[in-house]
């Protein structure tokens, strides 16, 4: 009777290790496909964040190109600013001498 026991213990406990396994397995199933499902997401989301990442060197030489630009203009206003001065001065004798005649 003993033996009959234990070996009966043992189908049932077979059971449930069948039963178990079967349980692990379905979830190893449904945990690979959030696995596949997250991986592509995270491709999409990398495909973004290069976009973004070329968008913003482009959008940085732009305003670098911009500043540069804009330096540029403002040191021809200055020469030109200088330049106006310089020969308003050198005017300025010669139209009071006129103004002395």
């Amino acid at each position: 009777m003993n033996l009959i026991n234990e070996l009966s213990s043992m189908e049932s406990e077979l059971e449930s290790l069948r039963a178990e396994c079967k349980v692990l397995r379905e979830a190893k199933l449904i945990l690979e496909f959030e696995n596949d499902q997250l991986k592509r997401r995270l491709s999409q989301v990398e495909e973004q964040r290069d976009g973004h990442l070329a968008g913003k060197v482009r959008l940085k030489t732009l305003l670098d190109q911009a500043g540069q630009h804009l330096v540029s203009g403002i040191n021809r206003y200055n020469d030109e600013m200088r330049e106006a001065i310089g020969s308003a001065k050198a005017e300025e004798p010669r139209l009071i001498e006129r103004a002395a005649e």
